[in-house]
């Protein structure tokens, strides 16, 4: 799961997301002040849980984010059909400073 929460509605509620597309390292952390209390655990065990992530869905979803069931959330580059992404970063050559060869006679 790439959405979870810490603390408590009625009040602010910080948000912690992960892109879940295999390789990705989107994050993203943010506030929100939710003003409705959930509902009783006793009533809707799911709805009780649900609550903060229910409240929370439309702002996700408009900083570009996408939900699909059974799969996670993607990050807006990640939500682009892959025709339209960015290449991924080539990777270089390392300049590593070699070490000189040892002399195979030993030392002199």
């Amino acid at each position: 799961m790439s959405l979870m929460t810490e603390g408590e509605a009625p009040g602010p509620v910080r948000f912690y997301l992960a892109c879940d597309d295999i390789g990705c390292p989107a994050r993203a952390v943010f506030d929100l002040v939710i003003h409705e209390s959930p509902p009783p655990i006793e009533e809707d065990l799911f709805g009780h849980i649900l609550h903060s992530s229910a409240r929370a869905a439309p702002y996700i979803e408009e900083q570009g984010w996408t939900f699909t069931q059974g799969i996670g959330y993607w990050c807006p580059t990640c939500s682009k059909p892959r025709s339209e992404r960015p290449a991924p970063p080539r990777p270089g050559r390392r300049h590593i400073a070699r070490r000189q060869r040892r002399d195979p006679r030993g030392p002199q």
